[in-house]
């Protein structure tokens, strides 16, 4: 019992969660103003940084994440489930800045109505 109390419990992982899904919420949406202003080369650098950040944000978050995991005794579900959550949700954010670079890779020269069609189903 008294041990119990000098070992960390919860570390408010369903904050970081909702967090990370903010941040990927914020890549798919820059993602799309993307792909809808693709023709303008100021504005597609600037989705482009902006689908970065996000992707970065959502890097920091997957690290307090695996921090926590090993500093926390008692979690609020099982670890690896928290582990496989935080790196799916974190694949989705790297998929959106995968597309990103390589529409820049291939030098995509102009978008389709499909392409639009898809990036809106990530939003």
């Amino acid at each position: 019992m008294f041990f119990s109390k000098l070992m960390p419990h919860d570390g408010n992982f369903f904050e970081l969660f909702n967090q990370h899904a903010n941040s990927i919420v914020e890549a798919s949406e820059s993602f799309l103003k993307f792909v809808e202003h693709y023709n303008d080369e100021a504005l597609r650098a600037k989705y482009t940084q902006e689908v970065d950040k996000a992707e970065h944000a959502c890097d920091d978050v997957v690290k307090e994440v695996h921090r926590r995991l090993h500093k926390t005794f008692i979690t609020p579900i099982d670890r690896d489930q928290i582990f496989s959550l935080i790196n799916t949700m974190d694949d989705v954010a790297d998929l959106l800045q995968n597309g990103t670079e390589a529409m820049h890779l291939y030098d995509v020269k102009q978008t389709t109505p499909e392409m639009l069609q898809m990036a809106e189903l990530c939003n």
